[in-house]
Parts: structure tokens; C-alpha cells; sequence
């Protein structure tokens, strides 16, 4: 990117270099994107020229987000079965915390 004057920020470099190296571990595998290297474009006005470069080179630039978005759009029916089942368990424990409060208030003779 710098040989085409294109200013960029490296985030989440390797550090094996670095006293806190850890090995690679088979067992401890994460596939958490956020812990990948990521290249940040400086300016706005050189990210058209970036993709541009990365799609010469064979690099696919990812779009952020991409697939959360599209899950969110389109939910599939295990996810919609478990946000009808959290709204049904809050409208069951506050149905719950009502009819408490109300025999504690008859209890005090308020109500």
C-alpha cells in the first residue's frame, strides 16, 4: 500500500517477535475475527483505490460485518424460536413479579 502512496494502520500484528508470545495451540483455538491482523485505510479518499489494489492482487477485500448484518436481516428459525422464547420467559417473570407484589401489598393491608 505504501508504494502507492496509500497511508494505512496495521492493527493486531503478529507478536511473536515480543516477550508475550504465545505458541499456537490446536486446543485454544479462537474464531474470533476481531483477534485477526487487520489493515486500516488512513484516508477516506484512498479506499477505492485500495480495493482496487487488493482485487489485482488476489485479495478480496472484506466488507465489516458482513455476515452479522445478513443474519440479521434474514434470521432463521432456531433464532427466531429463541427470541419468542426470551420474550415469553420475560413476560412470564414479570407476570410473576406482579402477583408477588400484590400479595405482599395485601399483606400490608395497602391494597
Amino acid at each position: 500500500m505504501s508504494e502507492h502512496a496509500i497511508e494505512t494502520l496495521v492493527t493486531n500484528r503478529s507478536n511473536w517477535n515480543r516477550p508475550s508470545y504465545q505458541r499456537f495451540s490446536y486446543s485454544e483455538r479462537t474464531e474470533d475475527r476481531e483477534t485477526w491482523p487487520q489493515v486500516w485505510i488512513s484516508r477516506a479518499d484512498d479506499y477505492t483505490r485500495a480495493r482496487e489494489l487488493l482485487r489485482s492482487i488476489g485479495i478480496e477485500p472484506v466488507i465489516r460485518h458482513g455476515e452479522e448484518l445478513a443474519a440479521a436481516r434474514n434470521p432463521t428459525p432456531t433464532i427466531q424460536r429463541r427470541g419468542t422464547v426470551v420474550r415469553v420467559r420475560r413476560i412470564v417473570m414479570i407476570a410473576v413479579l406482579a402477583a408477588c407484589a400484590m400479595v405482599v401489598l395485601r399483606y400490608m393491608h395497602i391494597v
